[in-house]
């Protein structure tokens, strides 16, 4: 069932989509808003007018008439997204460093330190690229 706000947030979300659309932007910077802590409801917490928004990479694909389509029926669309990694090995390998500089060392000098010693000894140690390369004969 559909209620009339589920599907007034769905229209204002697509008419977002569409404004983005129809500004053409360079390289996107991240900038996180300004939060209205005293909003009522959770679409008025940032100011929209002001917001610079962007079209999500995942819906360039999806033309304005599927767009409405989707809308309009209130249905969730199945599609096959591209598959994008989010975590790489390297990525969960610079959470655990830094994950165990900030329990290591206090202050930013000392977890910056304590992460490029670390990079460094890493270069430093032998690479080992197979089990065989482990033989101690």
């Amino acid at each position: 069932m559909i209620t009339d706000d589920s599907k007034t947030i769905r229209e204002l979300g697509m008419r977002r989509v569409l404004k983005a659309r129809s500004e053409k932007y360079g390289i996107r910077k991240f900038v996180i808003p300004t939060l209205n802590f005293d909003a009522k409801n959770y679409i008025d917490l940032i100011d929209w007018q002001n917001a610079d928004v962007t079209e999500p990479p995942l819906l360039e694909d999806i033309s304005v008439d599927e767009l409405e389509m989707l809308v309009a029926s209130g249905e969730t669309p199945v599609t096959d997204f591209l598959r994008y990694p989010c975590h790489t090995q390297a990525v969960e390998r610079a959470v655990k460093l830094i994950t165990e500089a900030l329990a290591s060392v206090c202050g930013e000098k000392a977890r910056d330190g304590f992460i490029r010693v670390r990079l460094e000894s890493r270069t430093i140690m032998p690479y080992f690229n197979t089990k065989e390369d482990y033989r101690i004969d």
